[in-house]
């Protein structure tokens, strides 16, 4: 029957705020009827005590009788007027009989069918307590009356009782009326509950509904949908999150498109060149004596293929987390030398100065051998391509109490400012670098970035224009604890 969260919440809340108040309302009801009966019950058990009291003194002895009892006879004249006085009072018929139960004198008899003479007392002649029932008493009266009945008694002589009696009617509509005020003020509360708790139920399945309809669009790849986010709650807490997983998920796809887009352009390039030299020189275009030049660029263009699919197939493993490091007590300053042996020819080639190594101290770090390889050769390989020619590169290397660095200077035209913060994403060139780097593919700084990451570390750049690029690296070591540990020896 109901099948959204809103119908589920709003009724079962709904259900439970007015079965409260019903029960409430109950309560209340109950405990003020048996608070007004027992009030009643007490107002006219205690008058009719007084009653009995006072009427003694209207009570005079006139003769005896045959078998010894004195008989007292009472003076109604005098004793009607204290008797109206307690019935206004109390708002009740009062009248007093004698043993036989004959009526001596009453007051406010007129809604009730009194008769001369009713049943006898309810006591015998040596109970002197009073008595309370309700009932019409045998038909003395026409409705159901509250009846409190006193005897009264003269020097230890029973000579008759006071009744004092009030409809019933009376506290039933006491009771009605304020049942009506109690329902009225239930049904009031019920309503104001009802509006509240809608409220609160659209404004909590709102977001709900939110989230459903952006998951809903995530899921069609429309990344742009966004969740309004109030409040501080766990709801909040959960579309927060989903609007961050949404601005992660644009990013990622914006990221793959890229990523498709460069890989495409940077594979079509050289294969395009490939194809063009291969079939002039099939179909005669290109002539037999200029095919040992066009081999050449063939064969540059194929190992720049080489290049590419290497550095996206590194670039997949890194993403993917696929690389373990396989950590080794490596000498950074050896890495180092060894990428500048092997760039020894294109140094001086362009008549580069290379500075800092000459008394550079031994640098040790625990970390993966070919990987710091491949991220001191990207930044030399770097460093060397955008130097001026006749040029200097100078690199600083040194150890601190936990950590290696390295900082490669070199000078140039340096990197634009606005151009800083993308340098470290992937197939990213500058406008000048896609002038002097025709084979870069734009992944060599990511790959540095993410490879010192893997290592805990951390690269930076800084450039001025016209003036210099450097980037400083730093790496994490292990101490000689740690080491002591994971291979036996302390270097």
């Amino acid at each position: 029957m109901f099948k959204s969260v809103f119908s589920k919440y709003f009724s079962v809340i709904i259900t439970i705020v007015a079965a409260g108040f019903l029960l409430m309302t109950g309560l209340q009801v109950t405990l003020f009827t048996r608070t007004v009966s027992n009030d009643k019950r007490e107002l006219l058990l205690e008058n009719s005590r007084n009653i009995a009291k006072h009427v003694e003194i209207y009570y005079a002895r006139s003769y005896l009788e045959s078998d010894g009892n004195v008989k007292y006879l009472l003076d109604a004249a005098h004793a009607s007027p204290m008797l109206h006085l307690f019935s206004e009072a109390v708002d009740a018929c009062v009248f007093v009989v004698d043993n036989s139960g004959k009526v001596l004198v009453a007051a406010e008899t007129e809604q009730l069918s009194l008769q001369t003479s009713v049943a006898p007392l309810p006591f015998d002649s040596k109970d002197d307590s009073s008595h309370f029932a309700v009932s019409t008493m045998s038909g003395m009266f026409r409705e159901v009356c509250y009846v409190a009945v006193t005897p009264i008694t003269i020097n230890n002589v029973r000579v008759g009782g006071v009744y004092m009696a009030a409809p019933a009617t009376t506290v039933l509509e006491v009771l009605r009326s304020n049942f009506k005020v109690y329902l009225m003020s239930t049904v009031g509360a019920l309503v104001l509950s009802f509006v509240a708790v809608y409220w609160l139920s659209y404004r909590f399945v709102r977001p709900l509904r939110q989230m459903a309809s952006a998951t809903r669009r995530f899921a069609r790849g429309d990344f742009s949908a966004r969740i309004q986010v109030k409040g501080n709650d766990e709801v909040a807490e959960l579309a927060d999150s989903l609007n961050h997983m949404a601005i992660s998920l644009s990013s990622s796809e914006q990221m793959r498109r890229s990523f498709v887009a460069n890989v495409s352009h940077e594979l079509k390039t050289p294969m395009t060149t490939i194809a063009g030299f291969i079939d002039g020189m099939l179909d005669g275009t290109i002539p037999p004596e200029k095919h040992h030049h066009y081999m050449t660029i063939v064969s540059e263009e194929v190992k720049r293929l080489s290049r590419i699919v290497r550095s996206m197939l590194e670039l997949s493993r890194i993403d993917s987390g696929d690389v373990h490091l396989n950590k080794v007590r490596i000498d950074l300053t050896d890495v180092v030398c060894s990428v500048l042996v092997s760039s020894e020819q294109r140094i001086e080639q362009k008549h580069l100065r290379i500075t800092g190594m000459e008394d550079c101290a031994r640098v040790e770090l625990d970390g993966d051998r070919d990987l710091i390889s491949q991220v001191m050769y990207n930044l030399l390989d770097n460093a060397i391509k955008f130097t001026d020619e006749g040029g200097e590169i100078d690199i600083r290397l040194r150890s601190t109490p936990g950590r290696a660095e390295c900082v490669i200077r070199n000078t140039g035209a340096g990197i634009p400012p606005h151009e800083m913060p993308q340098i470290f994403e992937r197939f990213y060139k500058s406008d000048r670098s896609r002038s002097l780097d025709k084979n870069g593919t734009g992944l060599g700084l990511y790959i540095v970035k993410s490879v010192i990451a893997l290592h805990g570390g951390e690269v930076t750049v800084r450039s001025v224009e016209g003036e210099f690029t450097e980037f400083a690296v730093w790496l994490p070591t292990a101490d000689a604890e740690t080491r002591e540990l994971t291979d036996g020896t302390v270097r």
